[in-house]
């Protein structure tokens, strides 16, 4: 599901056991359901920290993605559902004695700190429900993943303030319904998911907008005459209506995600042609002639906004944003002059982005590998050793550092890099192949099998996710046709 943003693992660390007994502890309400959310971290001083961090107003989901040591991180903390006999008794006092939305002192639990927050009922059964969904859904069970869906979408729609989540919540239900070809019960669900999601109509004319391009979505798998004729009553509506810049962008995005590529070409070339001096704009139409496979066409766009003159006035941008900016759009003109192999013109655009930032990584990475296609390895390791110096803590500058150490025959430096890289992404492929390599021609013949084994675990787990992947979206409309007939 593209446009949803969360997927839920619900393993948890083994430390965490110690926060649930076996025998019930004594409770008023022993039925009572409560949701939790947890950051762990190893000291004191950090929990301390991070609960400033939150009780100054940072959201508590942003900090346990970014700090907290439990499995639980990715999905901000979120522990799940529980009854109150179900934790030690310590751990009952300190939560029945939060409210809902509260958050607990830093606890030190099994070694750890631990801070705990009290969800308000709607949230913790919104999260339950939503994420049973979102499971059913990965696994193609598209009927099972609505139901739950519509468990959750009371709770969702009860959340204060309103965010994401009651977007995520319909846009599943849409998705599930249309994957199931139950159009018409998919088509209201796409209606309320685009008005929140772009702030809801302004004006009638925008309403109308939203209507068609929901209906249109719904049939965006099917190119028969009700697709045909939805696809017309859109782009009229789109023609007399007082589109912004802002809803040109999300209304592309939105037909980019349904595989309707020449349909967001065409927003976005109307949005360029109503908004000639916008940057934002611009950028979109050249990323959506990238996404689909047409470089000619987004090196010329990218150009184009290269010329652009930044704004004055009451709309002038900060120099150092307009730099940045400058920056980045001649970053993607040397990345796609080095996809069509034309090294000498890749080189250029980098250096003139450095012209505008000099201390950017990306740009001197970019820079770097261009020198590496053409053999120039001295340079490139010059350019990953600049990166370095910037970045000291960037995998991506250790591991071309390794690369390029490998191809010039210096092992030790080649596998010196690649451990840096292991050590800050455990994970990371390339880098245990590149170890690997160094290893053996170093004579350490079993140590580099140890990491050769490794990556070819990793290779597979890649492989199987893809695969898994191509089985939940099918990114050709007419190859999905055929699998939701049966005949694929």
């Amino acid at each position: 599901m593209s446009a949803t943003k969360r997927h839920r693992n619900h393993k948890r660390l083994l430390c965490i056991l110690c926060l649930f007994v076996a025998i019930p502890a004594v409770s008023q309400n022993p039925n009572e359901q409560i949701g939790l959310r947890l950051i762990a971290v190893k000291t004191e001083a950090e929990a301390i920290s991070l609960l400033n961090q939150i009780q100054s107003g940072q959201s508590f989901e942003a900090i346990a993605k970014a700090h907290s040591t439990d499995p639980s991180a990715k999905d901000g903390g979120f522990l799940g559902t529980f009854r109150l006999t179900d934790l030690k008794a310590d751990l009952q006092r300190i939560v029945t004695g939060l409210e809902a939305g509260q958050i607990s002192p830093a606890t030190a639990i099994g070694g750890e700190f631990l801070i705990l927050q009290r969800l308000t009922f709607e949230e913790a059964n919104w999260m339950a429900s939503y994420n049973a969904g979102l499971a059913a859904f990965e696994s193609a069970r598209y009927e099972d993943a609505a139901q739950k869906f519509l468990q959750a979408l009371p709770y969702a729609e009860k959340l204060t303030p309103v965010d994401d989540r009651l977007e995520d919540n319909l846009h599943g239900l849409a998705e599930a319904y249309r994957l199931q070809k139950q159009y018409a019960d998919a088509e209201p669900f796409y209606r309320r998911y685009l008005a929140l999601h772009w702030g809801g109509p302004s004006a009638p004319e925008v309403a109308e907008v939203l209507d068609r391009l929901s209906m249109l979505v719904t049939l965006s798998y099917f190119q028969d005459s009700q697709f045909e004729e939805a696809r017309s009553k859109f782009l009229e509506a789109v023609e007399h209506s007082p589109l912004g810049e802002g809803l040109f962008t999300a209304i592309s995005s939105i037909l980019f995600d349904a595989q309707l590529v020449d349909e967001a070409e065409a927003i976005m070339e109307r949005a360029a042609q109503l908004f000639p001096t916008s940057r934002g704009v611009h950028y979109r139409l050249a990323e959506l002639y990238r996404r689909s496979w047409k470089p000619r066409k987004a090196l010329e766009v990218f150009e184009r906004i290269g010329r652009m003159k930044a704004s004055a006035g009451i709309d002038a941008i900060d120099p150092a944003i307009d730099r940045l900016q400058r920056s980045v759009v001649y970053q993607k003109i040397g990345s796609i002059h080095t996809e069509l192999a034309e090294l000498d013109q890749a080189a250029s655009a980098y250096k003139k982005a450095l012209e505008f930032t000099p201390d950017s990584v990306d740009a001197r990475l970019g820079l770097g590998d261009v020198y590496l296609q053409q053999g120039k390895a001295e340079d490139a390791l010059k350019e990953y050793n600049l990166a370095l110096a910037k970045d000291p803590k960037s995998a991506a500058a250790h591991f071309r550092n390794a690369d390029a150490n490998l191809r010039l025959g210096r092992f030790p430096e080649a596998s010196a890099a690649a451990a840096k890289v292991l050590s800050l992404d455990a994970r990371h492929r390339k880098a245990h192949y590149v170890l690997a390599t160094a290893l053996v021609r170093m004579g350490t013949q079993e140590e580099s099998e140890r990491e050769l084994e490794v990556y070819r675990k990793l290779e597979a787990e890649a492989r199987a996710e893809t695969d898994r992947g191509r089985n939940i979206v099918v990114v050709n409309r007419g190859a999905a046709a055929k699998l939701l007939e049966g005949s694929a």
